[in-house]
């Protein structure tokens, strides 16, 4: 027989470790400054998710045993989580596995399976947190943007856009895709579209690193903010959109090197498009500063181009200077408006 010990039945879990409970907390209070350059110094990587331990006890020795997570608690929807081996506690002798990659906001089930057979089931819930970090292997500073809840107090759906930095392996560079990284981003995510925003890759790359499976799209994004409010700026939003605006492109993972300037503002123009409040426009772009140093209140580039937004359209929220912005400069109006719809919940 397989006795579960935890988490226990009904249990609440957060993908978000501590660190980045506590950067969230300073974010939407306006007192966040920077924690350290947390992915070039130290070997974990702060931007990861929380895990969740799984522990279970076997009477049966003879036979191995193993964790399964799904949406559905007859087991019918596949979970996507990342679900490690099984081990064995040198103190107590009890097995235990554990999963990363939970969605916000959602209930789980699970159960261990041995020889053919099954223990009881029992749920859990994660909780609605602000923002869902993933763990893709050796790819650092990678995150849905789904999850939050806009200012309307509408969610936007998980598992549509996720954002982070690039994908092959430099010289000398410790990150990059690897095979179980491929697995995660491929498979479980299920990552359909690669938009590589770097200039300096222009011409170099035509097949994403995450294998055949998934289109690489290439949009030499050389410039953010205010370098958009151009024809230059504005005809490379429009392939991005082009992108955007098709259904079949989705899921989609966008880039640029280390996943902060020119990533941060796709980000943030798509935060504008769904109707983020100020405060989650802010702390999304805030966020990065678990991987890099950044910070919104010394970014120079955003303050002048919204000073130059407000200027042009008077005083509004950061999401309605973006659609402003936008539409001003030739975006379709009811692509957008059809774009947010898609990525909202009902």
């Amino acid at each position: 027989m397989i006795h579960l010990i935890s988490p226990e039945n009904g249990a609440e879990f957060s993908v978000l470790t501590d660190v980045q409970k506590q950067l969230i907390k300073q974010s939407l209070a306006g007192t966040f400054t920077r924690f350290g350059n947390y992915g070039e110094e130290n070997d974990d990587d702060a931007s990861a998710p929380a895990v969740c331990v799984f522990r279970w006890r076997a009477d049966e020795t003879d036979f191995p045993t193993s964790l399964e997570i799904s949406e559905a608690e007859d087991f019918s929807v596949p979970s996507h989580v990342d679900i490690s081996g099984t081990f064995q506690s040198a103190t107590d002798g009890d097995l235990f596995a554990t999963g990363r990659n939970f969605m916000t906001g959602k209930k789980y089930f699970w159960r261990v399976a041995q020889n053919g057979e099954y223990s009881q089931v029992r749920s859990f819930a994660t909780l609605p947190d602000p923002i869902r970090p993933l763990s893709v292997d050796r790819v650092p500073n990678f995150r849905d943007l789904g999850g939050r809840i806009n200012a309307e107090g509408r969610r936007m759906k998980q598992g549509l856009l996720y954002r982070g930095r690039f994908l092959e392996w430099e010289e000398d560079d410790r990150y990059g895709l690897t095979e179980n990284g491929k697995i995660t981003f491929a498979e479980k995510l299920g990552i359909r579209t690669e938009i590589d925003l770097r200039e300096e890759k222009e011409g170099k790359m035509t097949v994403s690193p995450a294998g055949q499976s998934v289109r690489y799209v290439q949009v030499s994004h050389d410039s953010s903010w205010g370098g958009t409010l151009n024809d230059r700026g504005m005809g490379q939003l429009d392939q991005i959109f082009a992108v955007l605006f098709d259904p079949a492109s989705y899921p989609v993972y966008f880039h640029c090197f280390a996943g902060a300037d020119r990533t941060g503002f796709i980000s943030m123009i798509i935060d504008g498009i769904v109707g983020m409040s100020d405060e989650n426009i802010i702390l999304e772009y805030n966020f990065t500063a678990l991987f890099d140093h950044r910070n919104w209140k010394e970014c120079e580039g955003a303050s002048a181009y919204f000073a130059f937004l407000r200027e042009t359209f008077g005083d509004h929220s950061l999401s309605e200077l973006i659609m402003l912005h936008l539409t001003n400069y030739g975006i379709d109006r009811d692509k957008l408006i059809r774009l947010k719809e898609f990525l909202l919940e009902d």
